[in-house]
């Protein structure tokens, strides 16, 4: 693997406006707790096979602290389990963005949120990459 694959890259994260619009009004979605999940496949000019936000709401956890806590915790677990599902695309020739909405009602454990993260990625991989 190359080091690059080890980061994650600004190309790799949904940030602008309209990705986001679209993500919301366009996308369908799925619940894995403790995510909801919204996914859509966008058109191939995309530079980035796979994109991803994630959103904590602040109505569930009112400090930042803990809103970027649980946010690090999410994008460190999709950044090291990512690898399959950013290959089944590239094989498939697709391109995907989509958005973890953190719903539980307490912080979980990293371990706990990476199992789950696993499950998301091999649910997006069995909607996205096996459709070919």
């Amino acid at each position: 693997m190359e080091t690059e694959d080890f980061g994650l890259k600004k190309e790799e994260r949904i940030y602008k406006r309209d990705e986001i619009k679209a993500l919301f009004s366009k996308s369908d979605s799925f619940n894995v707790f403790p995510f909801k999940v919204l996914h859509i496949e966008v058109p191939t000019e995309q530079q980035e096979n796979l994109k991803f936000a994630v959103s904590v709401p602040k109505r569930l956890f009112k400090k930042a602290v803990d809103r970027n806590h649980l946010k690090r915790r999410v994008k460190e677990a999709y950044r090291i389990n990512r690898n399959e599902l950013k290959n089944k695309l590239i094989d498939s020739d697709k391109k995907l963005h989509f958005m973890l909405i953190y719903i539980a009602k307490e912080q979980l454990e990293y371990d706990f949120i990476q199992k789950k993260i696993i499950l998301t990625l091999q649910r997006l991989q069995s909607i996205y990459a096996e459709d070919s």
